[in-house]
């Protein structure tokens, strides 16, 4: 339900954006790093726009990365974690056994 909400936002900023250029189609003149051109607003638009997108995915790729690298450590952490507490278990079950061994066989020479 979300992603199609996403979705749905998306296209209809798509569809205000595009009725925004075709409507803005006079020629501009750009200036960048000290040479002038002359496009049309339309493409300036555009441009603009993938020019955004690409640095949001960019960004949002490298904040991915990192991401996957924090949950791969926390995964060995939490493997190693798990062990540790298996280990902890079956080394209390050990003590726990054996004393209860020995307990059984205190009450055997008793009765």
């Amino acid at each position: 339900m979300k992603n199609q909400q996403r979705l749905l936002v998306g296209l209809i900023l798509a569809l205000v954006l595009i009725i925004f250029a075709l409507l803005n189609g006079q020629a501009v003149t750009v200036n960048f790093f000290g040479a002038t051109f002359h496009w049309p607003l339309i493409v300036v638009i555009v441009v603009s726009v993938l020019i955004g997108a690409l640095i949001a995915i960019l960004t949002t790729t490298a904040n991915a990365a990192q991401q996957r690298k924090a949950m791969a450590a926390l995964k060995k952490d939490h493997q190693a974690l798990q062990q540790d507490v298996q280990a902890q278990i079956k080394a209390a079950t050990k003590t726990l056994t054996a004393e209860n061994e020995a307990l059984k066989a205190q009450l055997k020479t008793k009765a």
